[in-house]
Parts: structure tokens; C-alpha cells; sequence
């Protein structure tokens, strides 16, 4: 770059087409800068080069930002989806707002090379003025702005659309987060339960089968004591191995210990 030359290698250019706009706002020298900045300067990376930096800073900003503040909103133990999504989609939005950044510089230089006028300030915002390149410096930029400006904007675009679906797919997952916990909760918490019911089930129907008897016995002596003498004086819970157990076996027969 030659500063007397508007900041761009090539021909020799007349300097005396660009003086009447300050030496910081003559776009190629905006676009040198550009390039040059720390952050500005990933748009030129290749895509792979590019998308590497932008995952680890998610990285970075996900283990520094997002899992503290996630954490102190959403318990990681009881909410683990919920956690893992507001923590992933809070770093997310924080990268988007990044290329959006390096995107806006990148867009304003470009417009400033290819338009054919240009404002400038010669020492405020007060005294703005208005600047038409000459054909040799119009020819100059919009070369620069096409092959060079051009291809980093429809990089950085794409890359917008792509974090905004996943912000929108995020967003949608972290709206259907707890109905989803919920239901992964409830079954397996269900699972012993109904198992628990099933058994009581099986000994509530065992127990009244088993102390089902007729009306004509539950009403009349001499028929219970008839039942009674055709079960040998036994309780009737010697009839079930179950209730047997439960009662420890007493005043049952051996035979009745042996089934």
C-alpha cells in the first residue's frame, strides 16, 4: 500500500483525485483498514478457516458464559434439556450478533467502493460533503469491491441465515423442552408404580376371593358351622399361600404348610 497513492498497490495514481476527502475515508483506505482489524479480518479467511474460529469462540463463550448463567436459571439436574438448550442457543445468539457485526463493516465498505459518490466529512458531521469519483478511481473500487468485498459478503450472509435457523429451531425445541421432560419423567417414574399396582391388583382380587362366601353362610350359625367343620376347624386363610405366609401359619394343618 502506498499512502500518497489512496492505499492501493498497482498504477501510480494521481493523488491529487482523491484529496479533496480526508485519507481515513477514502474507501480503499476504509477497505485496507478493514482487512487489517482484528476482527474485520475473518471475513477474508477461507469458509473452513472461518467457520473454526466462529465454533471455538461458541466454545469459548458457551463454557465461560452460557453454562453460568444457564445454570443459574434452569437446575442442570431436573432440567438438563432445558439447561443444555439455553445454554447453547444463549452463545448461539452471542456469535450471530458477532458476524453480524463483521458483516455491517464489510457491507459498508462495499457500498462506498462501488457507489460512484460518496459522502465524506471534511472535520465533523457538520460539514459533510459530497465527493463523484473520477472514472479512474470509480474503476478502481468497483473492481475492489467485486472481487474482493463481494464474495466476503455473500460468505457472512449465508453464514446469518444458517445461525438464524438454528436459533429458530432452538427456540422451538426450548418451547417443546418441557413437555417433552415431562413425559420422559412420568414414564419412567410410571413404571414401578405400575407394577406396585399390579400386585396389589393381584392381592386385592386374592383377598376377596378368598373371603368371598355366600350369603345363606354369612347369615345363618348352623351353616357356618358346617363350612366351618368341612374345613377341618381351619382359618380360611390357609387356603392361600400368600395370606398363609402373612399370617405366619397358625392353626393350619402340615398339609396345608406343604402346598
Amino acid at each position: 500500500m502506498d499512502g500518497n497513492g489512496s492505499g492501493y498497490a498497482g498504477r501510480d495514481w494521481d493523488p491529487g483525485m482523491e484529496i479533496e476527502v480526508p485519507f481515513e475515508q477514502r474507501p480503499v483506505n476504509e477497505y485496507s483498514s478493514l482487512k487489517d482489524g482484528p476482527l474485520y479480518s475473518w471475513g477474508e479467511l477461507s469458509p473452513g478457516s472461518f467457520f473454526l474460529r466462529l465454533g471455538s469462540l461458541w466454545l469459548v463463550a458457551f463454557a465461560v458464559l452460557g453454562v453460568p448463567i444457564a445454570a443459574a436459571s434452569f437446575n442442570p439436574s431436573r432440567e438438563p434439556l432445558k439447561f443444555a438448550l439455553a445454554a447453547g442457543t444463549g452463545t448461539l445468539f452471542l456469535v450471530s450478533l458477532v458476524v453480524l457485526r463483521i458483516y455491517l463493516g464489510w457491507s459498508y465498505v462495499g457500498d462506498r467502493l462501488l457507489s460512484a459518490v460518496i459522502p465524506y466529512e471534511e472535520t465533523g458531521w457538520y460539514d459533510g460533503q459530497m465527493w463523484v469519483k473520477p472514472p479512474e478511481v470509480l474503476a478502481r473500487d468497483r473492481l475492489l469491491g467485486s472481487y474482493k468485498v463481494k464474495p466476503v459478503i455473500k460468505l457472512l450472509k449465508q453464514t446469518l441465515v444458517g445461525t438464524g435457523a438454528l436459533l429458530v429451531t432452538a427456540a422451538l425445541l426450548f418451547i417443546f423442552a418441557k413437555p417433552v421432560e415431562e413425559y420422559i419423567q412420568t414414564t419412567f417414574a410410571n413404571q414401578p408404580n405400575s407394577e406396585s399396582t399390579s400386585t396389589n391388583a393381584k392381592f386385592n382380587i386374592r383377598k376377596k376371593e378368598l373371603l368371598r362366601l355366600p350369603v345363606e353362610v354369612m347369615n345363618d350359625d348352623d351353616l357356618a358351622a358346617a363350612a366351618a367343620e368341612a374345613a377341618d376347624g381351619r382359618p380360611v386363610y390357609c387356603r392361600d399361600r400368600f395370606y398363609r405366609a402373612l399370617a405366619g401359619g397358625q392353626y393350619c394343618k402340615w398339609d396345608d404348610l406343604l402346598e
